[in-house]
C-alpha cells in the first residue's frame, strides 16, 4: 500500500480520503487532504470533526444501494467548483468503507463553448449599454463607430467626423431638431464647449428608429480626459428614452391639470424655492387684499403678506410661515403648514383666508421647493359661526329643558307625595266610615251621617282623579272641544250655583256681574268653559280666608263685531295673594302655593294647568295679577262665535224627572261584577225590571233572542271582553230586527271625555252616562226613556 499511498500523495489537485462506512472514522487521507484540514486530520477521527464545512454537501447522501454517489458543488477545501464522488470499497481485509475523491470540476467541450459565448456577450454589453457608441478625436477630426445600428448603412464605421456627422444628422435626426443637434454635437460646437471646460454635453432630441418612427432619445458627448489635454477625445452615445419621455409628458399633463384645478379652488397659488429664496406668483385673485407682486425674494413676499395680516395674528403668522420656520418644519418631516389668516382688505373689512404651504418632493432638484395655496373662507367662517351659535342656542335650550325636566321631576315627586296624602284622605274617610256603618247597622242617624260623609269623600276623590285624567288627556293632545250652541247668561248662572254653596260654608261673599248688552247666544264648548270658570272660582275660594270676598264679572268687548264676540271673564278675590316668584310657575303642573296662614291646601296642583291649556285650546288668553297679602285677579279673554237664539217647541222642553219607573225593562251590560251589582240594585230601587249580560256578545244574543222592542233601554259598558260596547252596539243596529233603530242604547262607562261621548254616538248609541253612576243620573235617563215607552207601548210585546 505504501507505493500507492506515495503515488496518491503526489496529486496536487485531488483530495482523497477513506472513511469507515458505519462510523465515518478516517482510515486514510492523502497529503492534499491533510493540507486542507489545517492539521486536524488524524486516523481514527470522524470526518465531520475534521471537515465540518463539507457536511452540508456530503457525497454519501448521493450514494444509492450499489452505485457510487456523485455531486458537483463548491468545495471550501479546493476553493473551487469540484467533482466529488463517493464509492463503497472493502478496506484492508473486511472493513466496509467509502472512498471520497474531490477534484476541480472540468468543463466538457459543450460547456466551454457556452462559457465563451457568455464572456463574449458580457464583453459586448460594456459597449452596448447605449444604442450607439462612437469614439471621436475632435482634434484630428477622426472617429470610430464601436456599435452601430442599421441607420449607419452608407456611413463608414470610421472616417472624417465633421462630414459624416452632418450626414448622420440629416439621415437620423428629426428635421425640426437638426439645428439643435448641430448646435450641440457638431465638431465645431463640441470643440468650443470642451474648450470652455465642459465635461459633458446632453440634449433630448428626436431620432429615427429602424421602423421609421421617431423616438425621443438622449444624446450625450463625454470628454475622455485620460488621453491628456493636448487633444480632445470624446465618446458619443445615445439612449432611447421614449417611454420615459411619454411618462414625463403624462406627468406634466397631470401637473398642468392639478395646477388648473388649484387655480379654480384657490385664489392665490405661489411657487416658492426656499433654497434660492425666490417666489413666483402663479395665480392671484384675493381682492381686495393687496397683491404681493408677480415674483421676487421670499422675504419680500412675507413682508408684503404680513402688512395685511390682522395685528392680533401677525406673531402666529411669522411663527408658521417665516423662511426659517418653514425650513425647520420641512426638515423635521412636516409636509404641510397651514393657518386661518385674517387679512385687512382695501375695503376696510377683515377677510379670512385659509393658507397652506405644501412641501414638494421633486427628483429634478435638491432645492427645497414649496407651493403656497390660499383660499377665501369668509363664507365658511360665517356658516361656522352660525353653526356654533346654533349649537350654543341648542345647548342652552337643552340645559333649560334639562332644568325644566329636573324641576318637573321634582314637582312630580312632590306631587306624588302630596297626591298620596290627598287621595288617602278621602279614601280613609270612605273606608273608615264604611267600617263604622257596618258596626252601627241598627242606628239610622249614625248610618245617614256615615253615608253622607262617604258620599262627600267619594265626590272629592272623583274630583282629584278627574283633574289628573284631564291634564293627561290635554298633554297627550287627545282632548277634543265641542262646538255647540249655548247661552252665556245661563252658563255663568250655572257656574255661580255650583260654587255658591261651598263659599257660603266659608262665609265668603260671592257676587256675579254681567255687563249690559252682552250677546247671549254663542257657539263653543259649554262644559269646558264652565270647568275653567269653576276652577278659577274654587281656587279663589281656596286661597281666601273665611269672610272674604270673591267676584265674577263677564263683559263683551268689541261689540260692533257681528260675527265674533270677544268675551272677558274676571275672577277677583281679596285672599292671601301670591308672591312674585310663584307667579312665574302658577300654570306649571303640580305647582301649589303654600302659606303659613293656611293649615292645608287641598287639590292636585293641576287645576291652573288645566285652565291654561283649555283656554289656549279655545283660542283665548289668561293673565294673572296678584299682590301678596291683598288678593289675586285672573282675566280670561276668549273669542266665541255669535249665533241666534234657538227656537224651542213644547215637545223639546224637558219633563220633570219621575221617582220610579215601574213597567220599564232594561238590559244591563257590564263585565265587572261589583259595578253590575251596584247598577242593578239602583235600577231595581227605581222599580225597573233588569236583565244582565257580562259582555257585548251576550248582549247581542239577548236582543236577538227576544221579540222586537222587548227591552225599553240598554245600558252598555264600553270596555268589555269578547265584544266591546261599540262593536256590540253596531251588531245590534245591523241585526235587521224590526224597529231596532228606535231602541235606546246608552253608554255607561268610565270613558268620560267629550271625545268618548262622540265615539258612543258614532257607534249608534243614544246617550252617555259617566261612571261612577248615580241615582239621579239614572232617573234622568229613564225619564227620557219613559216618553219613548209611551209612544211605543202598542208595539211592545206583552209579558
Amino acid at each position: 500500500m505504501s507505493d500507492l499511498e506515495n503515488l496518491l500523495d503526489t496529486l496536487s489537485e485531488t483530495c482523497i480520503y477513506v472513511i469507515e462506512e458505519k462510523s465515518h472514522r478516517l482510515l486514510y487521507f492523502n497529503c492534499l487532504s491533510s493540507d486542507t484540514s489545517y492539521g486536524s486530520a488524524a486516523l481514527g477521527k470522524i470526518c465531520s470533526e475534521v471537515w465540518p464545512e463539507l457536511c452540508a454537501n456530503c457525497p454519501l447522501n448521493a450514494m444509492e444501494k450499489d452505485l457510487p454517489g456523485h455531486i458537483i458543488c463548491y468545495s471550501p477545501l479546493l476553493k473551487a467548483t469540484a467533482d466529488i464522488t463517493a464509492t463503497r470499497i472493502i478496506w484492508g481485509e473486511n472493513t466496509p468503507a467509502v472512498a471520497v475523491v474531490a477534484r476541480p470540476h472540468q468543463l466538457n467541450m459543450s460547456g466551454k463553448q457556452v462559457l465563451r459565448k457568455v464572456e463574449q456577450v458580457y464583453v459586448k454589453s460594456l459597449v452596448t449599454v447605449f444604442d450607439e457608441c462612437i469614439i471621436v478625436n475632435l482634434s484630428e477630426d477622426y472617429y470610430v463607430n464601436c456599435q452601430k445600428d442599421p441607420l449607419w448603412s452608407g456611413i463608414p464605421e470610421q472616417g472624417d467626423f465633421g462630414e459624416e456627422n452632418r450626414r448622420y444628422a440629416k439621415k437620423a435626426v428629426h428635421p425640426d431638431d437638426r439645428q439643435s443637434f448641430l448646435r450641440a454635437f457638431s465638431r465645431e460646437a463640441m470643440l468650443k464647449f470642451f474648450g470652455e471646460g465642459k465635461k459633458k454635453i446632453t440634449r433630448r432630441l428626436r431620432r429615427m428608429t429602424e421602423s421609421g418612427a421617431y423616438h425621443m432619445v438622449e444624446f450625450t458627448a463625454t470628454r475622455i480626459e485620460q488621453l491628456g489635454d493636448e487633444q480632445y477625445w470624446c465618446v458619443l452615445v445615445y439612449r432611447d428614452i421614449q417611454e420615459e419621455y411619454q411618462l414625463e409628458q403624462q406627468r406634466n399633463l397631470e401637473v398642468s391639470q392639478l395646477a388648473t384645478a388649484a387655480r379654480s379652488a384657490y385664489q392665490m397659488v405661489i411657487a416658492v424655492n426656499l433654497t434660492q429664496n425666490t417666489y413666483h406668483m402663479l395665480e392671484y385673485n384675493r381682492f381686495p387684499v393687496k397683491n404681493p407682486g408677480v415674483e421676487g425674494t421670499f422675504q419680500d413676499l412675507i413682508r408684503s403678506e404680513l402688512s395685511t395680516v390682522h395685528p392680533n395674528y401677525r406673531e402666529e403668522f411669522l411663527q408658521k410661515f417665516s423662511h426659517a420656520s418653514l425650513i425647520d418644519a420641512f426638515s423635521r418631516g412636516n409636509h404641510i403648514v397651514s393657518m386661518e389668516v385674517p387679512h385687512l382688505g382695501d375695503d376696510g373689512s377683515c377677510h379670512w383666508n385659509f393658507t397652506q404651504v405644501v412641501h414638494v418632493d421633486t427628483p429634478y432638484t435638491d432645492d427645497m421647493i414649496e407651493i403656497t395655496l390660499s383660499r377665501n373662507i369668509d363664507e365658511d367662517r360665517r356658516v361656522q359661526k352660525e353653526a356654533l351659535e346654533k349649537e350654543r342656542r341648542s345647548k342652552q335650550l337643552l340645559e333649560e329643558a334639562l332644568e325644566k325636566a329636573e324641576k318637573a321631576s321634582s314637582a312630580k315627586s312632590d306631587f306624588l307625595s302630596k297626591m298620596s296624602h290627598d287621595i288617602r284622605t278621602p279614601l280613609n274617610a270612605i273606608l273608615g266610615m264604611t267600617e263604622l256603618a257596618q258596626r252601627h247597622t241598627g242606628e239610622e242617624d249614625k248610618l245617614k251621617d256615615y253615608l253622607g260623609k262617604i258620599s262627600a269623600s267619594g265626590t272629592h276623590l272623583l274630583g282629584l282623579i278627574n283633574e289628573v285624567l284631564d291634564v293627561s288627556k290635554i298633554e297627550s293632545g287627545s282632548v277634543q272641544l265641542a262646538n255647540e250652541n249655548f247661552s252665556m247668561n245661563h252658563l255663568v248662572q250655572e257656574t255661580a250655583e255650583l260654587v255658591r254653596l261651598s263659599m257660603e260654608r266659608k262665609h265668603q261673599t260671592f257676587s256675579l256681574t254681567t255687563a249690559q248688552g252682552l250677546h247671549d247666544q254663542v257657539l263653543g264648548d259649554n262644559q269646558r268653559l264652565k270647568q275653567v270658570l269653576v276652577n278659577l272660582l274654587d281656587n279663589a275660594s281656596k286661597y281666601t280666608d273665611d269672610g272674604g270676598r270673591i267676584t265674577l264679572s263677564v263683559a263683551e268687548l268689541e261689540k260692533q263685531d257681528q260675527r265674533m264676540g270677544s268675551y272677558c271673564f274676571v275672577v277677583e278675590d281679596n285672599g292671601i295673594g301670591m308672591k312674585p316668584d310663584y307667579l312665574e310657575h302658577i300654570f306649571e303642573p303640580f305647582s301649589r302655593a303654600y302659606d303659613s296662614r293656611l293649615s292645608k291646601i287641598p287639590g292636585t296642583g293641576l287645576g291652573m294647568t288645566i285652565v291654561k291649556n283649555l283656554i289656549s285650546m279655545m283660542g283665548g288668553t289668561i293673565q294673572v295679577e296678584s299682590e301678596y297679602g291683598k288678593g289675586t285677579s285672573f282675566t280670561v279673554l276668549l273669542p266665541l262665535e255669535k249665533c241666534a237664539a234657538p227656537v224651542f217647541t213644547d215637545a223639546s222642553c224637558p219633563t220633570a224627572a219621575e221617582e220610579t219607573f215601574p213597567g220599564l225593562r232594561a238590559l244591563l251590560v257590564e263585565d265587572n261584577e261589583l259595578n253590575r251589582q251596584i247598577a242593578k240594585e239602583m235600577l231595581e230601587l227605581l222599580l225597573v225590571a233588569v236583565d244582565t249580560a257580562e259582555n257585548g256578545q251576550e248582549a247581542v244574543e239577548a236582543i236577538r233572542n227576544h221579540a222586537p222592542l222587548y227591552y225599553d233601554i240598554v245600558f252598555m259598558d264600553v270596555q268589555m271582553p269578547v265584544l266591546n260596547g261599540y262593536e256590540a252596539t253596531r251588531e245590534i243596529r245591523n241585526s235587521g230586527m224590526d224597529r231596532i233603530g228606535e231602541l235606546p242604547i246608552l253608554a255607561m262607562t268610565a270613558d268620560a271625555f267629550a271625545e268618548d261621548v262622540k265615539k258612543a254616538l258614532v257607534a249608534g248609541m243614544n246617550g252617555h252616562l259617566a261612571k261612577p253612576i248615580s241615582i239621579d243620573g239614572l232617573k234622568n235617563a229613564l225619564s227620557n226613556c219613559q216618553a219613548w215607552k209611551q209612544r211605543n207601548s202598542e208595539q211592545s210585546p206583552a209579558q
